[in-house]
């Protein structure tokens, strides 16, 4: 950390607890996560009592309340063990004493045979590798970087000689007596050679703590998507894949958070900067969750004999058959690789498994996920990548409650949930990264950074013609009718559209039928929304109103032309 506050420059988008460039979730702002509620600066005063401050002075970052990805997923661990100590600190205080109803652990136990104290000892905790520092052992350690060993806890007395107990077998065979004997024949207490057999009522046999805890751990490393993970990170370390995350346009190291728009460049400070990695960190902004980690395999080949391959399947498939260790016995082919595969070249976005051409790297990375969405609706026939996105998707669409998915409120109908989401600012889905402002749409917040913050507007330049596009929609559009096979082409004047509804509207240009009557007036209109503007016509309540007579108009092309008319000295922008 030296290094890096010595050279540090201040900015509006770094890291609150790592001083990394180019984060974008606010600090104080709620999040939902697995289905959890997230506030990271609770969660840093809570396990850490860490405050964020914010500076009086000014300056460019003096609002920076911004915190990075990796720094999430250590935070969410770090609050996860605090709460794994709190749990195992009752359940052994509930065996110490099973009479008292106190659950704090006392520094100094009183015995109940001598008047002499007894004092704990701490634990000592391996220190754990950092998102942004990496291991020096080989690739031989980095399989176990995700085993937890079995924590002991060894209690000291102020005797000449001590004993040792074993905490954790004592804590799973609750009914064992340890007898303390002389301190000259002090030994140590074996609890694993004692069988402990406890019977229901029946007088059957039941399951201690400890069988059903190892029961539970094979039934959780079952799991698929954690078979999945364990084959990927296999397949990591013996090929040559690049893992990357994705941020707008960007390619981000998972290493070093530095990010590339050239994919060859990316390839090369992978190469070179992390030519020894720790797996683990790969996959550290991922958390716990079941999202699977993207690769570039642009030149896969197997790292211990330069082996090619096309496909992961085949690159797995050859780890198994010629380099058999330790490592690949823990694959199991059955499952899936938990890796999207992608072959990337700067301005030129296909899909590795169909080929298909995408305009940008965020619609490639749309796309290729579509390809392992394994768990569908039976309801509306939506599909997703896991089995948690899809329960998500079924409580705030199927249960017949209209939930806010920002404050889970329920509302009687869609119409309240809308008007709810208009009116309430904090549940607006668009949040800038330099004033924490929200917005209702991604435009707007587009406009936002440009006129508050003096970020450049972006443009888009097609890869196919060079053509340059002020509007995303616009260029999205544009490549989805003039470069691809993917759009819809009307059979009378033959004109391309990007959707089907736009088809559709166009034709009834052709047929010249009006089958959109108003029930007032029962004039007659081509389109639906031509009759929807038309019925405030017969609304009492008018829209505009002129701010100079207070005359008011259904319809805003009345307003505009009453202003000509009655006032045209007045310029009032609409």
């Amino acid at each position: 950390m030296a290094d890096k506050t010595s050279e540090w420059r201040p900015g509006p988008t770094v890291c609150r607890c790592c001083l990394a460039e180019g984060c974008y979730k606010d600090i104080s702002t709620e999040y939902f996560w697995m289905g959890k509620r997230e506030v990271y600066a609770e969660m840093l005063a809570e396990t850490f009592s860490v405050s964020i401050a914010y500076s009086k002075s000014g300056g460019p970052n003096s609002n920076s309340r911004l915190i990075c990805e990796p720094c999430i997923s250590r935070l969410r661990d770090a609050s996860d063990f605090k709460k794994q100590v709190q749990e195992c600190e009752k359940t052994f205080m509930q065996y110490l004493d099973p009479g008292s109803s106190s659950t704090t652990l006392e520094s100094e136990v009183q015995t109940s045979s001598t008047d002499k104290r007894v004092k704990v000892e701490q634990v000592k905790i391996e220190r754990q590798f950092s998102d942004d520092e990496f291991d020096s052992r080989d690739f031989g350690d980095d399989d176990d970087d995700d085993d937890m060993d079995q924590p002991l806890t060894t209690f000291a007395s102020k005797e000449p000689k001590k004993e040792t107990v074993n905490l954790m077998e004592l804590l799973a065979s609750p009914q064992l007596s340890v007898k303390r004997k002389a301190p000259a024949q002090t030994k140590t207490v074996s609890v694993k050679k004692v069988k402990v057999i406890k019977k229901d009522a029946r007088g059957k046999p039941t399951t201690s703590k400890a069988a059903q805890k190892n029961e539970d751990k094979k039934k959780k490393e079952m799991e698929p998507h954690l078979r999945a993970k364990r084959n990927a990170e296999v397949v990591l370390k013996y090929s040559t894949i690049y893992p990357f995350r994705m941020r707008a346009k960007w390619l981000m190291c998972v290493y070093c958070c530095d990010e590339f728009e050239d994919p060859a460049l990316f390839r090369r400070h992978v190469d070179e900067a992390h030519e020894n990695f720790t797996i683990s960190t790969a996959f550290a902004h991922l958390g716990r969750g079941k999202d699977y980690l993207k690769v570039d395999c642009s030149n896969m080949k197997c790292r211990i004999c330069s082996e090619p391959a096309d496909t992961l399947e085949e690159m797995a498939s050859h780890i198994i058959d010629y380099h058999r260790n330790k490592s690949t016995y823990q694959m199991n082919l059955e499952y899936q690789i938990g890796l999207h595969p992608y072959r990337l070249e700067k301005d030129r976005w296909l899909c590795f498994l169909c080929s298909e051409k995408l305009p940008s790297l965020i619609k490639l990375c749309r796309h290729t996920t579509s390809h392992y969405l394994d768990y569908t609706c039976d309801t509306c026939g939506r599909r997703y990548l896991t089995v948690d996105a899809l329960k998500y998707h079924i409580k705030c669409s199927h249960t017949g409650r209209y939930i806010c998915r920002k404050c889970w409120k329920d509302f009687p109908s869609p119409q309240t949930k809308r008007e709810h989401v208009k009116s309430t600012k904090t549940c607006w889905p668009f949040s800038c990264v330099y004033c924490g402002d929200r917005f209702l749409s991604w435009e707007q917040k587009q406009r936002h950074l440009v006129e508050s913050h003096g970020r450049p507007e972006t443009s888009y330049t097609c890869p196919e013609c060079t053509l340059v596009f002020q509007s995303r929609k616009l260029f999205y559009n544009h490549y989805k009718v003039s470069h691809t096979d993917d759009s819809f082409m009307c059979t009378c004047c033959g004109l391309r559209f990007e959707s089907k509804n736009r088809l559709e509207d166009h034709r009834l240009g052709h047929t010249g039928e009006k089958t959109f009557k108003c029930h007032v007036c029962e004039k007659s209109f081509l389109r639906k929304k031509s009759l929807t503007q038309h019925l405030w016509i017969h609304s009492d309540n008018k829209r505009f109103v002129c701010v100079l007579c207070e005359k008011q108009f259904a319809q805003k092309v009345s307003l505009k032309c009453h202003m000509r008319s009655h006032h045209p000295d007045v310029n009032l922008e609409m």
